[in-house]
């Protein structure tokens, strides 16, 4: 991305955050090769996230799916915090003259409070809770986008804690595995993961790229 483009998204993102006000956080995510990033966040009290906290899985997802091409943005759509709060999020694709993907501008509005509000309005009256319509938009996607603090807690999604924190190391399979699934989720575009995967699985970093290589060769294979 070029840099005036890049200044021009990290000031609309703090502008957004503060215009919107303490529960709208707003994330801009740079996608350079091999260098995803956080280059910008407001209001990060509600992830707990920061700028070296990296992409999240669902990101990763609408970038691996191509769905930039064919949309501007996606809105309405579940995510939640690693401590469970609920948050409604929407993606704005950031795309070149070429159509070629450079970033991600998301917000995600915490509604936890609303939530819990009509639940006792609605309890009270002696109703049931249902979806209120203003959330029943095209482009309403199904999956919940989970706000992950860290690599960690993305590897953490594929194996087991106790299995990283045991005495009993991994078996090669069981690293090449791990690192199948990181690699087809495209974690190893995010600043710095090689290096924090090798750390996770207790692996030198000249190893993280050689269970890529491998991988990469079955798959052409």
């Amino acid at each position: 991305m070029k840099k005036e483009n890049l200044h021009f998204y990290q000031s609309l993102t703090h502008f957004l955050g503060k215009t919107l006000g303490k529960n709208f956080e707003v994330v801009l995510h740079i996608l350079e090769k091999d260098n995803y990033h956080i280059a910008a966040i407001e209001n990060s009290h509600i992830s707990g996230r920061s700028l070296n906290s990296p992409v999240t899985e669902f990101a990763l997802e609408l970038i691996q799916d191509n769905r930039h091409l064919d949309k501007d943005y996606v809105v309405n759509y579940k995510a939640q915090t690693v401590n469970g709060q609920a948050l409604r999020g929407a993606t704005f694709f950031i795309k070149n003259e070429d159509k070629q993907l450079e970033g991600l501008l998301c917000i995600n509005q915490d509604v936890s409070k609303y939530e819990q509000l009509s639940k006792e309005l609605l309890a009270l009256a002696g109703l049931t809770q249902t979806c209120p319509s203003e959330f029943k938009e095209e482009h309403l996607i199904d999956t919940v986008e989970v706000l992950d603090e860290s690599i960690e807690d993305i590897v953490h999604t594929i194996i087991k804690p106790e299995l990283l924190t045991s005495n009993a190391s991994l078996s090669k399979e069981q690293k090449l595995d791990v690192i199948h699934q990181l690699n087809e989720k495209g974690i190893f575009q995010i600043k710095g993961a090689v290096m924090r995967v090798a750390d996770i699985l207790n692996i030198s970093e000249p190893s993280v790229y050689r269970y890529i290589k491998i991988v990469n060769d079955k798959e052409k294979g």
